[in-house]
């Protein structure tokens, strides 16, 4: 299947901006994507909002760099529009977006759904053994393979993310050598991206923003004949809230990038933070988790088991990364004492995969039971 594009409307004036807004204002669902400079990174900024309809049927292409006053009356209908709850924004790994529009227009968005986490979260709850997508993140950390043998539980809750040209090819939505601009594709990762700052913008370039809709909305149209993926969307809204505030400034993207923290889905993500569960800042990554997050056991590991900075010692059917077998538990309204890596389980197996010289520390938690 070849993913055909439709007419898009560039809207480079005030009164274009409002049009437009307005007539994507009587849809209750949306795709939005955006291109720019280094987006989501330090030095980044917005060229062009890109938004559809849910089938890419109309597409508007608004052009940032003529349309930078927030507060001027004609860019209300727009502004509104992202700031709507009740209007679905269809993304794919929406945060740098999130991040560039919230720097652009002050404007936080809502009703998100991220399409990437519904891949993720599908592909979860399959857990068939040897399935492809399973596959995935295992192949990240080969260099693992004896460590991850004998303790299969420290990928528990570990997902690596797929880009969405990948995903739309294995659902068949691209055929192998079509999908993205070659030349654009390669102007990405050669760090050119300055190019979008310029204007007018080439005809390849508006091809390539309104590309990116297409694939989206026919993800959403697959997603929607299997039923189940979307069965609960203010909950996959919820999933995706958190999924933009994980990393809220373009300094800590950059650092997360760095880290490759980036492939990942995010901890504490797929499923909200337990009430009532302490949290702990990673060494590393600079998040603030839920213990769950974090490697624990009920007392000081050996030498030779810190060396390894192993995963979470834990029964496999409790959440991922809390608890060992042999925890002290305690009476409600009583503290316990355990011991937690200061990296969270994903940094830990990052570092150990990069054989970094700082694999984190066990230090004692006392923790209270509510």
């Amino acid at each position: 299947m070849t993913v055909q594009i439709s007419p898009y409307t560039l809207c480079d004036t005030h009164e274009a901006a409002s049009l437009a807004a307005e007539e994507l204002s009587a849809s209750s669902t949306l795709v939005v994507d955006c291109e720019g400079r280094d987006i989501g990174m330090p030095g980044g900024a917005l060229s062009i909002i890109a938004i559809g309809d849910a089938t890419a049927s109309k597409i508007f292409l608004f052009d940032v760099l003529a349309l930078t006053d927030p507060t001027d009356p004609l860019l209300a209908p727009l502004l509104s529009l992202l700031r709507r709850p009740d209007i679905t924004k269809l993304m794919w790994d929406g945060r740098a977006d999130f991040t560039e529009i919230a720097e652009a227009y002050g404007v936080r968005m809502e009703g998100v759904l991220d399409l990437q986490l519904v891949e993720v979260a599908q592909r979860w709850r399959r857990k068939r053994k040897g399935c492809r997508r399973q596959q995935h993140t295992a192949d990240y950390f080969k260099s693992l393979k004896d460590e991850l043998t004998e303790d299969p539980a420290a990928l528990e809750g570990i997902h690596r993310l797929y880009g969405l040209e990948h995903c739309a090819g294995m659902y068949g939505l691209i055929k192998k050598g079509g999908g993205k601009n070659h030349e654009v594709v390669a102007m990405h990762e050669q760090d050119r991206t300055e190019v979008w700052m310029q204007r007018p913008l080439p005809e390849a370039l508006l091809d390539y923003s309104a590309h990116d809709i297409h694939i989206i909305a026919q993800l959403f149209a697959r997603f929607e004949k299997k039923g189940h993926y979307l069965d609960d969307q203010e909950a996959l809204k919820a999933t995706s809230a958190r999924y933009m505030d994980a990393c809220p400034t373009r300094e800590l993207r950059a650092k997360h990038a760095q880290l490759d923290l980036s492939k990942f889905a995010p901890l504490d993500v797929l499923t909200p933070s337990p009430d009532g569960m302490p949290t702990f800042e990673c060494a590393r990554c600079e998040r603030v988790l839920s213990l769950r997050c974090f490697s624990t056991a009920a007392r000081p590991p050996s030498d030779s088991e810190e060396s390894k900075a192993a995963g979470p010692a834990s029964d496999p059917a409790a959440p991922a990364g809390v608890g060992t077998p042999e925890e002290v538990t305690a009476e409600e309204g009583q503290s316990t004492m355990t011991w937690r890596l200061t990296l969270c389980r994903l940094c830990s197996l990052l570092a150990r995969r990069h054989s970094e010289a700082a694999l984190g520390e066990w230090v004692a938690t006392s923790t209270t039971m509510d």
